[in-house]
């Protein structure tokens, strides 16, 4: 019964953090102009990596997400995205190992 807790509290982080990813890189995208401005887009990726660090307690996400602040890579890749689908894999991977090694356990 916890096992469907975490899970599901798993899903609920991914979908956000999913979401908030994808329409913050849409809006670096749709935005360029206004988010090429030094400070604005400084704000505007600082908020957002906070925001997504936030949710997923994810230092290797964070870090890739950093990469908004260089200057002209950093607006043409999705980021958010990248790392978001990073953190995913990555965690439902650990998550469905330790599921089996809970099966295996009490099958012993």
């Amino acid at each position: 019964m916890q096992t469907l807790k975490k899970d599901a509290s798993f899903i609920h982080k991914a979908i956000a953090a999913l979401a908030i990813s994808i329409v913050c890189d849409a809006f670096d995208y749709i935005g360029a102009p206004l988010f090429e401005m030094p400070f604005i887009g400084d704000v505007f990726n600082g908020f957002t990596t906070t925001l997504l660090y936030f949710i997923t307690r994810n230092k290797r996400s964070t870090a890739i997400n950093l990469i908004k602040f260089i200057p002209v890579i950093g607006d043409f890749i999705p980021t958010y995205t990248i790392s978001t689908l990073q953190w995913i894999y990555r965690s439902s991977r650990s998550t469905s190992n330790l599921q089996e090694t809970e099966i295996l356990n009490k099958v012993k």
